[in-house]
């Protein structure tokens, strides 16, 4: 009896488990431009709250990201906010075409694309297209945040998850 109770125990143990598959698997953004030392981190708090940026690589959970297939789509999340706030895309205003996390929807901005090229991938979304690429901007009042431009042979363009 005892032995019966052991594989029975055993084979639910296999039943309940999730496949490795499923399994989450947290993964730093990085460009090709500025590398592994600075990924795609989140701000916390302030006028940028939400927005994505390039950070200095630390411990920090915004820096955790993960791609979940969504139909022919994946959506991107941070462990920092957690499975319910997805990467998107800000339409119009000041902030036109930066990207920031937002309440998970059905939007087209948070339907992206990892269009592979060599080593690298290439970030597009539904909402804007396959011409319009996710890239870092260089200097100004919004150096290092992320946005969508149009796609170009830029090193802040092409992207790798590790």
């Amino acid at each position: 009896m005892k032995i019966i109770l052991s594989l029975l125990t055993i084979a639910l143990a296999v039943v309940l488990a999730p496949p490795a598959a499923e399994a989450e698997q947290w993964q730093r953004l990085y460009t090709q431009w500025q590398g592994s030392a600075n990924p795609l981190d989140i701000y916390n708090g302030g006028s940028y709250n939400n927005y994505a940026h390039l950070a200095p690589r630390g411990d920090y959970s915004g820096q955790m990201w993960r791609v979940t297939e969504d139909g022919n789509w994946s959506r991107l999340t941070t462990q920092f906010r957690g499975e319910d706030m997805c990467l998107d895309v800000t339409n119009g205003g000041p902030m036109d075409n930066y990207v920031a996390l937002t309440p998970c929807g059905n939007y087209s901005g948070q339907h992206w694309r990892l269009r592979q090229e060599g080593d690298w991938y290439r970030l597009t979304t539904q909402f804007r297209g396959d011409d319009m690429c996710l890239d870092i901007v260089n200097g100004g009042e919004f150096n290092g945040m992320a946005h969508l431009v149009e796609c170009g042979t830029y090193s802040g363009q092409f992207w790798h998850l590790d």
